[in-house]
């Protein structure tokens, strides 16, 4: 028990807040839309309407990145998935149903999920840490804050990469994407309890890998 709280407070970001240090540089993160908004522009972008189409890739653009940069060896095998995911979604617009119980994400990163399984479904995908060095800030921003965030960026791909396959989908779905269980038990054809369980599981077995990765020494001086 002591153990477990000494962890809890010695690992500093959340994983939320590690799988938003994945950027894809595709212009998107744009303010996020309410639902009824978002279902308003996916019923003009059926009818052809090229404002629409915009707004909604600017609204999932970097959320698809962030599901699958976890999952892809590189930034740049996760742009090209995420390019092909985002055309597969605004070219099957006329299939999707809304579902009272989940978002327009859930289809939206689900399509995702499956274009990695697609693509890479004859060798599992390494996850790799890059390596490069984090870009120097403008404007005065602080270069050690970048550099630690390239630090935290690198220790979670590499944790990734030692999941199993499901389990990365699972963990990507619901800190890159936002999903809920719900949403992931639908996309993943398994009960919620199922889902929460192995988020457990995989929750602890990352914070341990990467408190271990960002603190080689333990922690000690």
């Amino acid at each position: 028990m002591i153990a477990a709280t000494s962890f809890r407070r010695s690992l500093a970001p959340p994983l939320a807040t590690l799988f938003a240090a994945f950027s894809s540089r595709l212009g998107g993160d744009g303010e996020r839309l309410a639902e009824d908004v978002i279902a308003g522009f996916v019923e003009r972008a059926r009818t052809g309407d090229s404002n629409a189409r915009r707004q909604l890739y600017t609204q999932y653009v970097d959320r698809v990145f962030r599901t699958v940069r976890g999952m892809l060896r590189s930034d740049a095998d996760a742009e090209d998935v995420t390019q092909d995911a985002l055309l597969t979604v605004l070219t099957s617009l006329h299939t999707y149903a809304p579902r009272g119980d989940a978002r327009f994400a859930a289809w939206v990163t689900t399509i995702a999920v499956n274009t990695v399984r697609r693509r890479f479904r004859r060798r599992r995908p390494e996850v790799t840490a890059t390596g490069e060095l984090a870009e120097i800030p403008e404007g005065g921003a602080d270069p050690a804050e970048a550099l630690d965030r390239a630090r935290q960026r690198r220790a979670l791909l590499v944790a990734l990469g030692e999941l199993p396959d499901r389990e990365r989908a699972i963990v990507s779905l619901r800190y890159g994407a936002g999903l809920n269980a719900s949403e992931i038990a639908a996309a993943a054809s398994m009960e919620p309890a199922t889902v929460r369980k192995i988020l457990e599981r995989a929750r602890t077995r990352l914070g341990t890998r990467i408190e271990a990765l960002l603190n080689p020494a333990g922690g000690k001086s």
